[in-house]
């Protein structure tokens, strides 16, 4: 039966808020332009930070005890008569320096600064943002294991606790510029956290360590966390506050999008009364969500069909549009210029927003939404955090946020293509895949899977209904030996590997867990072997379904009388995600079945276009009375989840849960009653739908009061944030509250204090200074590929007993390629292509493949000529080598 469901058309209601438009107020930014010579810096004390050596042995070396300052920006409203809430950004790792070593480099880059677009909105609207500045904490992080995250939850606690005295008393002494200017006016029962990368693992890993902070020290009620292409070395699941994980992906650092583990583990952990957002978005990479490491450059997606800025049908966003001068920075006037246009040294740490590229509008647009719904209680945002406005026909992200640029790229045919410059390549519809879980109190659980009874009982404490399927691991898969297949076909799993990552502890095998999830061949595409960390291509790292189907299938669970009035929920939502590389999954390109589809979308729009084929199944939901109600769960008006991944290399595919969110007015049209509802059903390979398909399948619930939430909300519309405690819903410092402290010991003492008392003991003085060197250089040239090796060694400082871990590692080699013309250069970047004519001290780079032993290869052929060749090598304490090598001859 065909059903015609009714879209309300945007006018019938008030328009959702912009978070792109700038408040009434004007902002005062207080960041300087370098921490050593710079007075109009954000100051506000000293912390201890102290890393435990996770491998064991002493903490020496980056693991050493150390006093930093408690630095970074500030952006404030300037004429706000009331406290403003504050927000604090924790940038993730980067280089350090742009000129010397750390840990105190002559000139700091300043990563802090990377977030003036959302900063200086932020202010506009009424809220006090503080960006941290880690240039130096990131010299004092024990790499290879613990990873700095310890250091940073401690620098948290620490600008939170000064923010904290300011507020109160205001700040007197050394090492701080604030003196009283702050008294009285933050809000401090209203604070949100962003943190980028390892930031975004650092502050979902304050969420706990706030949460259980010993005595005295001072805990804090946060109404909202943002982890930001995050990693996650800690294994958190966050809790206690509302939370939302971006996903960029086409990230090139963290590829295998570890922050969508903590949507997932986040979700039944305590009965938490705050929802979890997760939104994964096309075309975006790693880096260029903060404007200083979109002026260093790409983060290495080159190659990919989807994701690669050198490829025709990349679907990348643009990291800003370049305006400095060129005079701003004679050392290097125009690094950053890459085909994905991005900001320059000149103006990397400006937050004018007609600088803002595709991908930083993307971040403001999600990150100011959030921060603006739960830590200012500005209702009018909620749209943009439960996914409905797909279901209403209009994008998720605000018209204003929807990319624009055009993009260019470099072919890298022989002989070379002219610069082409292309359009948004898809449509906006396509760009994000949003998934919310509502509070506790505002859903129904219906099928999660159940730990102990996975494939049997519901959440609801009904049977699960099973027919038809398919063994879901393939006979030549990732997951051997083959798990057997149940009576059902049906199979569950969870993706988590019992260990992170094998090699740092010992290991020698390849992780895995213990109900792995299907998985393709582990030295295929999407293998194991071609992932960061070896991780497994599921990146939902919850417990889930495995369905896969020949022909026709069912999967059901009856709902108890006492459970069916749903008329008080907005919709029933799920989690699934298409098993890319499973041969059963409906290709256009592969009708028949006749090969893998991993074979046969090489070279097809399903490498890049979203939307160029999609799974498919109905949902039914069945009333008290037997009246049925039947959707498509591919329907775009649903969310893109069953849309497959795209990208053409392993690292840029993905198995993720999103949200397929169906509105129970499109039951209701059709006759089912909301107050009765007996059964939800799903229904494959029916008529009209994909014969065959493998997906994952989770969390399905009823959600979202249709009388609107009640979670931290003072008002619905958008004009700025109250002021003070919660006045409706549950409070984050009750909820805080009523969690234990732990007790306060040499092991876990509370090391920050209470009031922001925050300085102590200074570190060990000695500094590693002597830089690596190279030697062994050999260079050949064939058929005008060049191939350059050598080696680099680093030695130890002075006082290599207590400095031995920072030194004697050769972190990096770079080799500089420079033809001249006339007075400029040009240098040959990662293809094999020249630049354009720069000044001849740009020293635009490529780096080498390996350290102590390196190979570099440019991508494709050089022009004929003579380059002059330059190799600086790079240790853990940022020494660097500079070495001239002579000429280069291309013939």
């Amino acid at each position: 039966m065909a059903v015609l469901l009714a879209v309300l058309p945007a006018g019938a209601r008030a328009a959702d808020p912009d978070p792109m438009a700038r408040g009434s107020y004007a902002v005062q930014t207080t960041e300087g332009s370098d921490p050593a010579t710079a007075p109009g810096r954000f100051l506000a004390g000293t912390v201890n930070l102290q890393e435990p050596a996770a491998g064991g042995g002493g903490t020496i070396g980056p693991a050493a005890a150390a006093t930093l300052q408690i630095r970074g920006s500030m952006y404030q409203p300037v004429g706000r008569t009331t406290p403003s809430p504050v927000i604090v950004l924790v940038h993730g790792n980067h280089g350090s320096c742009d000129a010397g070593a750390a840990p105190n480099c002559t000139v700091f880059k300043r990563n802090d600064r990377g977030y003036a677009y959302l900063g200086e909105n932020l202010a506009s609207w009424g809220y006090t943002v503080v960006s941290i500045d880690q240039d130096q904490l990131m010299y004092y992080q024990d790499n290879p294991m613990a990873k700095g995250m310890h250091q940073r939850r401690l620098l948290i606690a620490a600008t939170l606790d000064a923010l904290y005295k300011a507020n109160a008393e205001g700040l007197t002494g050394p090492d701080q510029n604030l003196g009283s200017s702050l008294v009285g006016r933050l809000d401090l029962s209203r604070i949100g956290l962003m943190g980028h990368s390892r930031g975004g693992d650092a502050v979902t890993s304050f969420i706990d360590y706030n949460r259980t902070r010993p005595a005295p020290g001072r805990r804090y009620p946060l109404r909202g966390v943002i982890a930001l292409a995050a990693t996650d070395y800690e294994r958190r699941a966050p809790s206690g506050t509302p939370f939302l994980s971006v996903l960029p992906m086409c990230d090139g650092d963290v590829s295998n999008i570890q922050g969508a583990r903590f949507f997932e583990r986040g979700q039944y952990r305590e009965a938490t009364p705050f929802p979890l957002v997760q939104v994964g978005v096309h075309g975006t990479n790693h880096n260029w969500f903060n404007s200083v490491w979109s002026a260093d450059g790409e983060d290495g997606s080159n190659g990919d069909q989807a994701c690669g800025v050198n490829m025709p049908s990349n679907l990348r966003l643009s990291g800003g549009i370049s305006t400095g001068p060129a005079t701003s920075n004679p050392a290097s006037p125009t690094i950053g210029t890459s085909p994905g246009g991005t900001y320059t040294r000149a103006n990397r740490g400006s937050g004018d927003p007609v600088l803002m590229g595709d991908q930083e509008k993307v971040g403001l647009a999600l990150m100011s939404s959030f921060f603006r719904r739960y830590v200012g209680g500005e209702g009018g945002f909620d749209r943009y955090m439960t996914g409905e406005r797909n279901a209403d026909g209009e994008t998720e992200l605000p018209a204003t946020a929807c990319p624009s640029q055009t993009q260019s790229f470099t072919s890298t045919a022989t002989p070379p293509v002219t610069t082409g410059t292309f359009g948004p390549r898809i449509g906006c519809a396509e760009r994000t895949m949003t998934s919310y879980f509502a509070a506790a109190d505002e859903r129904m659980d219906v099928l999660r899977p159940e730990t102990d009874t996975p494939l049997s009982t519901s959440a609801v404490g009904t049977a699960i209904e099973a027919s038809g399927f398919s063994n879901p691991y393939l006979e030549d898969g990732g997951v051997l030996p083959r798990p057997a297949t149940t009576p059902s076909g049906l199979d569950w799993c969870n993706p988590e590997p019992d260990h992170f990552e094998e090699s740092t502890i010992g290991k020698p095998d390849f992780p895995k867990a213990a109900k792995a999830c299907p998985l393709p061949n582990i030295s295929g595409l999407g293998g194991q072997i071609g992932m960061r960390e070896q991780s497994p291509l599921n990146q939902s790292y919850g417990l889930q379904l495995a369905a896969a189907w020949d022909g026709p299938a069912k999967l059901a669970t009856r709902i108890p009388a006492a459970k069916g009035d749903v008329s008080d929920k907005k919709a029933l939502a799920l989690g699934a995600a298409v098993n890319v590389l499973d041969p059963r999954n409906f290709d256009p390109t592969n009708p028949d079945r006749s090969a893998p589809s991993a074979t046969n979308r090489v070279g097809s729009a399903a490498e890049y276009d979203p939307a160029a084929w999609s799974q498919d199944f109905t949902i039914a939901v069945t009333d008290a009375a037997g009246h049925e109600g039947t959707v498509s769960a591919g329907d775009q008006r649903y969310g893109n989840a069953l849309h497959p991944s795209v990208g053409s290399t392993t690292p840029k595919l993905h198995v993720l849960l999103s949200q397929v969110r169906v509105p129970l007015a499109d039951f209701a049209a059709q006759g089912v009653d909301l107050k009765t509802v007996r059964k939800v059903e799903f229904r494959f390979g029916e008529a009209g739908k994909p014969a065959q398909g493998s997906v994952q399948l989770a969390d399905v619930r009823f959600q979202e009061a249709t009388a609107g939430t009640g979670v931290l909300l003072d008002d619905a519309t958008a004009d700025g944030p109250a002021t003070g405690p919660v006045t409706s819903g549950p409070d984050p410092a009750a909820v805080l509250a009523a969690v234990s402290r732990s007790a306060a010991s040499a092991q876990n003492p509370d090391v920050i204090g209470l009031g922001g008392d925050t300085t102590v003991t200074r570190r060990a003085a000695c500094v590693d200074t002597t830089a690596p060197r190279t030697s062994g250089v050999k260079v050949a040239v064939k058929a005008r590929r060049l191939t350059i090796t050598g080696k680099a060694t680093d030695v130890t400082c002075s006082a290599a007993k207590t400095r031995a871990k920072a030194a004697g590692t050769v972190k990096s080699v770079q080799v500089t390629l420079a033809k001249t013309v006339g007075k400029r250069a040009r240098f040959v970047r990662g293809n094999g292509k020249l630049s354009k004519p720069m000044p001849k001290d740009s020293g635009v780079a490529l780096v080498a493949k390996g350290t102590s032993s390196w190979t570099l290869k440019p991508g494709g052929k050089l022009a004929a000529g003579r380059y002059a060749l330059t190799i600086e090598a790079y240790d853990a304490a940022g020494n660097v080598s500079t070495t001239k090598r002579g000429t280069v001859v291309v013939r």
